[in-house]
């Protein structure tokens, strides 16, 4: 018999080996799926080796299945939820394939700590006023309009910055096959080795478009006569202009060069200049006189020079983070990140940027964009042109709070006074030099679709011959109507110009080979051909011209029209955008402050993102050699050795816009004779102060113009922001702001001729005036729609037909609330839940849905069914001075935030206000 040790051993020999099998055994569990074969194996045992790399193995499985399992709920509330398939997890091929995807912002782990804080609950003010029955309205830390959120204030940076990076493209999409120049170009490959070749078309040496001499080794020699960028326009004539002369003159005379409307509309604003004079430009083209110099013409001159001026195509862009550009043709065919670092292989390029990350290595900081005159240079993501331009290289200049912005759900703000949160908030991360709300994008970002989707060459660079236009594209040039379907058009290979739009298709990676002789492409009532707008097996379907996405275009013919829809007149005279914009980005009150001698210690804390007042306060606060106070010349700046330099104008010009929301939104009429909505373009007030002593010279003045009417101008805009489901009846109806008539808790202007009449004799604005106030109730203007764009405010029936209720909008209103379910929250005014309810339905026979809720009118209260005969019971008589909603709070004793005395003490919902006298 073995001994009891031997058996002792023996038995602990067998429990070990049980031990070891068992995570083999589960392992195979976890595995089973992947490794199916179609005659199952038997399994033998492993080698001893292998149990620790299979016990890995499945521990990696049960984190990656609960990683994916904790991502789904993310991915059901993200604003591109189209693209989950991208979002988690990735391989690291195609991570490396496709660096610029545009994916979800991943959620920052939530790390535990010893004590519990404001961020800790839903409503961060708890533990000050405690819990009332209002606070689960209350947004969580980091929730905004369109779901994103991050758990905690202090996760806002990673997230922010996260956010600020996105580029929403592929490189393989808006680049194709990326080639390298071969040895003809010899010299330069010396020291730019690697770098990318510039296009297919335009293989030639190096120094045929760049200058410089490709024979000689040292740096300055080879480099002597260099032209970095020979599509700008100073050299584009030269370069370009041989092959592409057409273009270039285009571009010359286009508004994104010119700044034609801009400046017409901010002279004409100041009383400079007549609504429709259009001879001022920021470019010297032919039969265009350029801008006067500071100093030598009106005072707009200068604000414009030095204000306005930075983001036409051939001005120079500050280096920060979302600014970086380049000038010329290659300002939008040249593409940058938002960060200016370049992924090319340039070996020149590489070692630039490695020296710059070491000297700044946190590129999305407040600290790093407010020194964008001084910073060294961005460079372009690839050395290579593209047509396939992705949005990100539009806002890369509009980026102010307009169209690009809204695209994006970007809401900038304004600048303000931070002195309690600057040490918290001094560094955090900034785009453009600002920090944004973040508001619902456009329902054709969230599906991928980028701006040249809409918006084509035509559009931006316009014959110079054809009057000046503004976006052609239409809703319903995709969508149609109900009644009308899109048009179509037949790709016919015999039919003149075929050839060269086939070519014109085969540069873009993205449409080459997808359109072809003999598809139906959509045809605009303008008779413009939307190429990229195909007929695949009767669905409308869209190329994006930055991914390649195939999106299947709903028209409205295919769907049976909501009740918004069955109003002729909203489908004849009432822009789609009107309705279907979520947000608009609105700045109300511009104040222009130009001061000779600034005292720098009182705007010290302020949030400024214009790039030289950054710049001269950061210097200021480093206590850097004391500079002349003076404004850059946007016209004159250049590259040079230690940053941007130009031409320097005497005085400093602060920007403050009293207010900024994205909810309001007035109504007018535009060049269509459609209603749309109506934007701030600008409200001007203008204050001069020579010195630091004695009052200003002027103090907020409105400039009149020309045609004497107030320098506060209003234009139609379409905000970019639509979705699918259209704003509600009462964001139009019933709504003063629409209707132009102002803010119902403000004071308003009753007698505009006495307000005009004091304004343009004693240049004083009468205390009730409001900014949103365009017109009174009998539609007489209190400020200014551009006359000259088509525009006008409502009239004076067009503002009784919003205010009084007709009994057809009763009607439309009704089941529009009650086709998106809501038809028991019809206000009692309009459609009271009483006696005469009762008795429609007992005279027509109709019986009430079994548990719906019926409103008593006689008790007050909204009963079920079940219970419509009982008696409600009766509330605690209130004490005087007590509220019902005390009466019903469980903790009676916390304390109340009072509510505020006037809406000027209030921050309206959705923006920011500032009054600039307080």
């Amino acid at each position: 018999m073995p001994s009891p040790l031997k058996t002792f051993l023996i038995l602990l020999s067998v429990v070990a080996l049980i031990g070891l099998s068992l995570p083999y055994l589960s392992a195979q569990e976890s595995l089973a799926p992947d490794y199916e074969t179609t005659a199952p194996t038997p399994r033998r045992a492993p080698a001893l080796s292998s149990f620790l790399e299979i016990y890995i193995e499945s521990h990696i499985r049960k984190i990656y299945d609960e990683e994916k399992r904790r991502a789904v709920p993310l991915l059901e509330s993200a604003p591109f939820a189209d693209n989950r398939e991208t979002v988690y997890p990735r391989s690291l091929e195609e991570r490396s394939r496709k660096p610029f995807r545009k994916d979800m912002v991943q959620t920052p782990k939530y790390l535990s700590k010893p004590f519990a804080d404001a961020e800790d609950f839903r409503d961060p003010f708890i533990l000050m006023r405690g819990y009332g029955p209002w606070a689960n309205r209350v947004l969580e830390p980091g929730v905004t309009v369109d779901g994103l959120r991050f758990h905690a204030y202090r996760e806002a940076d990673a997230f922010i910055e996260a956010y600020y990076r996105q580029s929403g493209f592929a490189l393989d999409d808006v680049f194709g096959v990326v080639a390298r120049p071969d040895d003809r170009n010899y010299g330069c490959l010396d020291c730019h080795q690697g770098i990318e070749e510039i296009s297919p078309n335009h293989r030639f040496k190096c120094a045929k478009c760049h200058g410089g001499n490709s024979r000689r080794r040292s740096l300055p020699a080879a480099h002597r006569g260099l032209v970095a960028n020979p599509s700008d326009l100073k050299h584009a004539g030269k370069y370009c202009g041989k092959c592409h002369a057409d273009q270039i003159r285009k571009i010359s005379a286009a508004p994104m060069t010119t700044g034609k409307k801009m400046i017409r509309q901010t002279r004409y604003a100041w009383g400079a200049g007549l609504p429709d004079d259009a001879h001022y430009s920021l470019y010297s083209e032919e039969g265009a006189t350029l801008l006067p110099p500071a100093g030598s013409g009106h005072k707009v001159d200068e604000a414009l020079r030095v204000k306005c001026s930075r983001c036409h195509i051939q001005s120079e862009a500050p280096r920060r983070p979302g600014d970086y550009r380049a000038t010329g043709c290659a300002s939008c065919h040249m593409v940058y990140a938002n960060d200016g670092m370049s992924l090319s292989r340039d070996n020149a390029i590489r070692h630039q940027q490695k020296n710059q990350a070491k000297g700044n290595p946190d590129r999305f900081s407040r600290n790093f964009a407010a020194n964008s005159l001084k910073n060294p240079r961005g460079y372009p993501l690839l050395h290579k042109f593209t047509v396939a331009v992705p949005s990100v290289q539009c806002r890369h200049c509009h980026n102010a709070n307009g169209v690009g912005n809204e695209f994006a759900g970007l809401l900038g703000k304004p600048a303000r006074p931070k002195p309690a949160l600057k040490k918290a908030y001094g560094n955090q991360p900034v785009l453009y030099g600002r920090d944004h709300d973040f508001l619902l994008p456009d329902i054709h970002r969230e599906k991928g679709m980028h701006c040249i989707d809409c918006h084509d060459a035509d559009e931006m660079k316009p014959d110079p011959a054809a009057p000046e236009l503004s976006a052609s594209i239409k809703c319903e040039d995709c969508h149609g109507t109900h009644d009308r379907p899109p048009q179509e058009s037949m790709l016919i290979e015999s039919t003149p110009g075929f050839r060269a739009l086939e070519k014109k298709l085969s540069l873009n990676p993205n449409l080459a080979g997808k359109i072809k002789a003999g598809d139906l492409v959509l045809l605009a009532p303008s008779g413009k051909r939307l190429n990229h707008v195909v007929k695949r097996k009767d669905r409308w379907t869209l190329y994006s011209k930055v991914t390649g996405k195939a999106h299947v275009v709903p028209t409205l013919a295919e769907i049976d029209p909501p009740v918004a829809h069955l109003v002729e007149k909203h489908m004849q005279t009432v822009e789609c955008h009107a309705c279907h914009a979520r947000w608009s980005a609105n700045e109300w009150g511009l104040h222009l402050i130009r001061e000779e001698q600034p005292n720098f210690e009182n705007w010290k804390d302020w949030s400024f993102s214009d790039p030289v007042l950054q710049q001269a306060m950061k210097d200021a606060e480093e206590g850097a050699d004391p500079q002349p106070p003076s404004m850059l010349d946007w016209l004159s700046v250049r590259p040079g050795k230690n940053g941007l330099e130009g031409a320097r104008v005497p005085g400093i010009w602060w920007d403050v816009f009293s207010e900024t929301d994205w909810d309001a939104m007035p109504l007018g009429k535009n060049r269509r004779d459609k209603y749309t909505i109506m934007k701030p373009r600008y409200q001007y007030f203008i204050t001069e102060r020579i010195s630091k002593q004695g009052p200003p010279e002027e103090r907020a003045r409105t400039p009149m113009t020309l045609d004497g009417k107030p320098g506060l101008l209003f234009a139609p805009h379409a905000p970019h922001t639509t979705r699918k489901r259209a704003r509600s009846c009462e964001s139009c109806h019933e709504n003063n702001i629409a209707a132009g008539l102002g803010d119902p808790r403000l004071q308003s202007v009753t007698d505009p001729d006495a307000f005009l009449t004091e304004l343009a004799t004693r240049n004083r604005i009468l205390p009730e005036f409001q900014l949103k106030q365009m017109v009174d109730e009998q539609g007489t203007e209190i400020q200014t729609p551009l006359a000259a764009e088509g525009s006008r405010f409502l009239n004076a029936s067009e503002i009784l037909a919003l205010q009084v209720p007709s009994e057809n909008y009763k009607a439309y209103r009704f089941m529009d609330l009650k086709a998106g379910g809501f038809g028991r929250l019809l206000s009692r005014k309009s459609f009271p839940y009483d006696v005469l309810h009762n008795k429609n339905e007992e005279e027509f026979d109709l019986e009430a849905k079994s548990g719906d809720l019926l409103y008593n009118l006689d008790d007050n209260v909204t009963r079920s069914l079940e219970n419509a005969g009982a008696s409600p019971e009766p509330l605690a008589p209130l004490e005087p001075g007590q509220s019902l909603g005390e009466l019903m709070d469980p903790f009676p004793n916390t304390e109340q935030v009072p509510a505020p005395n006037s809406f000027q003490e209030t921050v309206p919902s959705g923006g920011n206000r500032f009054n600039f006298h307080e």
